[in-house]
């Protein structure tokens, strides 16, 4: 079995304990490229590589290196769009492992939004939360419902970047829809 989706499974234990399922049955409820070769970085001038670590499931991470603040903190953001349509009422659950480095010792760097949200103008959110990242690997998480129908590629995670000069490393970044059969 796939190591990536021992780690969605690991989301089904937290997001929904009371739906009893196998890793490869929650395989099915991903419905994005969660790969860290896969996700999308805009706002920097060349493109984030992808590197091996040790520490995190899979064994790559996506490392965006942000040289500072923005006022407005989407300016850099780490992107995925669903490949799979979602219906009104889906229960979603955004899931990731990320660090930040180059941050003073004792301090986290801050996501100033993980959302779910439109892939176009108005770029409306769904649901989402700030998130503080420090410097080991932590699992994060938010949660939310559709609130109509969508099709593949019409949303999908942001999370949005530009809150200081620091470096995030982003394993695996799953879109999962709880009620996909």
């Amino acid at each position: 079995m796939n190591r990536y989706w021992l780690a969605a499974a690991m989301v089904a234990t937290v997001a929904a304990p009371s739906i009893a399922q196998t890793a490869d049955d929650f395989a099915a409820k991903v419905i994005n490229a969660p790969l860290p070769a896969s996700l999308q970085v805009f706002g920097l001038s060349s493109p984030p590589p992808v590197v091996r670590v040790k520490e995190v499931e899979g064994g790559k991470v996506k490392r965006v290196k942000i040289p500072g603040a923005d006022k407005d903190a989407w300016r850099i953001s780490l992107q995925s769009a669903t490949t799979q349509p979602v219906k009104k009422g889906d229960r979603l659950v955004l899931a990731f492992h990320a660090r930040a480095t180059d941050i003073a010792p004792g301090t986290k760097a801050r996501i100033a939004n993980a959302s779910v949200q439109l892939t176009k103008a108005p770029y409306t959110g769904l649901f989402g939360n700030p998130i503080d990242v420090g410097e080991q690997f932590e699992f994060h998480q938010v949660q939310g419902r559709a609130d109509r129908d969508y099709a593949a590629g019409e949303i999908g995670a942001s999370l949005q970047l530009a809150t200081g000069k620091q470096t995030f490393d982003f394993g695996p970044l799953f879109i999962i829809n709880l009620d996909r059969k």
